[in-house]
């Protein structure tokens, strides 16, 4: 389609837009106007989402908006935003960035705002502005939504050449399915594993409705979900984005939240956070779970089959659990359909590997294979080659060599702290765990310790951690026989021996490993009622003969 006279697009930057946003309010009147006829939109189009992003991420990304107007009426809207480039930044620099759809990872579908009849006229015209003032950087959307007309950067002479379009499978619930609920629920294993979480106290399955209750609920959920990222990753996104809890917040006080806590015994087991609009539910915010017992109860599996009911009683028709191939939304999902990122860039050799991306990521698909577990195979062992040497390598190998030491069983009846040895200890502490440094007489890289560390927690190790100054200092991996005989009080017992299965300590704290192993000893004995322990580590083995008996 031929632009029409008078239709003129404006871009706008920086303060600008934040003042347009915050000021005008016949401005604000004709974005909702757009934003309810576009046929395309999704609520992260909607001004509430796009301003509350562009205030919360203004001091990491600079906010772009474009905007079409024909007669005085606003005919289409692109909002974007120049990575890494904040509002107060003197200088924008000239190419080699990337320009984004406003909210960046925390927005599912990014996409421009126009009626029906002005998909291509905007949004053709919009671009020709956006290359013309960034030339020199890279324009991606992720995702565009079902329905969006990009058949300009197909077929346009102009665009063709220039773009890389690829298709993505969403899995969705179709909630308005009157099967869906009562097949969801008789997933296999999900009435029995419930049951089992309701044994360990009191079991709630509640929605989150008022902002104290979310910003309190919000820091584990932020613990448990670095935690995960990180082992599963090698990423840390709360950690690495001071803005992202603020951004939260302002999203739930704006009413776009959706939030679901399953708790036992008031700590929280899993959460869901997702982003609502319109009659979708995305799951675009946080899906964590405490990785304790993983495995034997899945409160993952246990909380998506509850929220699914939840929404379902809500009136919600339609749950978007977001692409990634994941086997567990396959699993879930009920309708499928396609999604499409698009990327454009003049530079030749980019679009070269995002072609050869491309094509390798339909192979895989193709194969059966999760793109995104290869391409985290490949990371790993680009990560695990980065923070290798000699002696690291060679005492992994001398560590599988190593001839296993035999368990040994003492009994420590009473136990007295020396006098000076106090240390304190954290138990199952996850943000203790990811002050782990890797260092030159380190046992493992960070990502392999905290991968390991996930591992043994979700099947039902626990373990004591010594923090100093903001580093892991020292921790000690355990795990309870299910019964045996007690020699203390002559009984059957359950839940009271301990048996050592790993021990770790930062080369700063070497000299004052004894007081660890005497506060490990101490606090198992004193605080949790524990007599029988299991070791073959000699630090532990020497201290636990010195303080008890051995039993043969």
């Amino acid at each position: 389609m031929r632009p029409r006279d008078g239709y003129s697009i404006e871009v706008m930057t920086g303060e600008a837009v934040l003042s347009l946003l915050s000021n005008d309010p016949d401005f604000q009147q004709s974005w909702d106007q757009l934003f309810e006829s576009c046929p395309w939109a999704t609520i992260f189009q909607s001004r509430k989402f796009v301003t509350a992003w562009y205030e919360s991420y203004k001091n990491q990304h600079l906010p772009i908006l474009l905007t079409g107007v024909e007669g005085g009426q606003l005919k289409g809207l692109l909002p974007m935003a120049l990575l890494n480039s904040a509002v107060n930044d003197g200088q924008v620099p000239a190419k080699g960035g990337r320009i984004t759809g406003a909210g960046h990872y925390e927005a599912e579908y990014q996409v421009w705002l126009a009626g029906a009849a002005d998909g291509d006229v905007f949004i053709k015209k919009a671009m020709a502005e956006l290359t013309k003032r960034f030339g020199g950087h890279t324009i991606s959307f992720r995702f565009l939504p079902p329905g969006t007309p990009f058949d300009w950067a197909k077929n346009d002479k102009q665009w063709r050449g220039v773009s890389i379009i690829q298709s993505f499978d969403r899995p969705i619930i179709n909630l308005r399915d009157p099967e869906v609920e009562r097949s969801l629920r008789r997933r296999k294993h999900f009435k029995h594993k419930l049951n089992r979480v309701k044994k360990l106290g009191d079991f709630r399955f509640e929605v989150v409705d008022d902002l104290e209750t979310f910003e309190h609920s919000l820091n584990d959920m932020a613990e448990q979900y670095d935690f995960r990222q990180s082992a599963m990753f090698n990423k840390y996104p709360f950690k690495e984005d001071p803005d992202k809890k603020k951004f939260l917040l302002e999203m739930f006080r704006q009413q776009m939240l959706h939030v679901t806590v399953m708790r036992v015994n008031g700590k929280i087991m899993a959460a869901v956070v997702l982003v609502v609009g319109g009659n979708w539910a995305h799951l675009a915010g946080i899906n964590c779970h405490a990785p304790f017992y993983a495995r034997m109860y899945s409160p993952g599996f246990l909380h998506f089959i509850l929220l699914a009911k939840q929404l379902s009683d809500e009136r919600v028709p339609y749950f978007d659990l977001s692409p990634g191939y994941d086997s567990y939304k396959d699993d879930l999902a009920n309708l499928h359909d396609d999604v499409h990122e698009l990327v454009i860039s003049n530079n030749a050799k980019f679009r070269l590997k995002r072609k050869f991306k491309r094509w390798l990521h339909a192979r895989l698909v193709a194969w059966k294979m999760r793109p995104m577990t290869v391409e985290l195979k490949i990371k790993w062992f680009a990560y695990m080659a980065k923070h290798l040497s000699v002696g690291y390598a060679l005492k992994q190998v001398a560590k599988k060599l190593e001839r296993k030491k035999t368990q040994q069983l003492f009994l420590v009846k009473s136990y007295a702290l020396p006098e000076g040895a106090v240390i304190p200890l954290q138990k199952d502490n996850l943000q203790d765990l990811m002050q782990y440094e890797f260092s030159k007489g380190s046992s493992a890289a960070k990502w392999e310790f905290l991968a390991n560390a996930m591992r043994r927690l979700e099947t039902g190790q626990h373990c004591y951690t010594w923090i100093e100054n903001g580093r892991l200092m020292a921790s000690v991996w355990f795990s309870h026989a299910e019964s045996f005989t007690d020699e203390v009080n002559n009984s059957q017992a359950t839940d009271r021996k301990m048996i050592i299965k790993g021990f770790y300590y930062h080369p700063a704290a070497k000299s004052r490993l004894p007081h660890f192993v005497n506060n490990v000893i101490d606090t198992a004995v004193n605080k949790e009622n524990r007599y029988h322990f299991q070791a073959e580590d000699g630090l532990f083995v020497n201290a636990l003969a010195a303080a008890g008996s051995r039993i043969e």
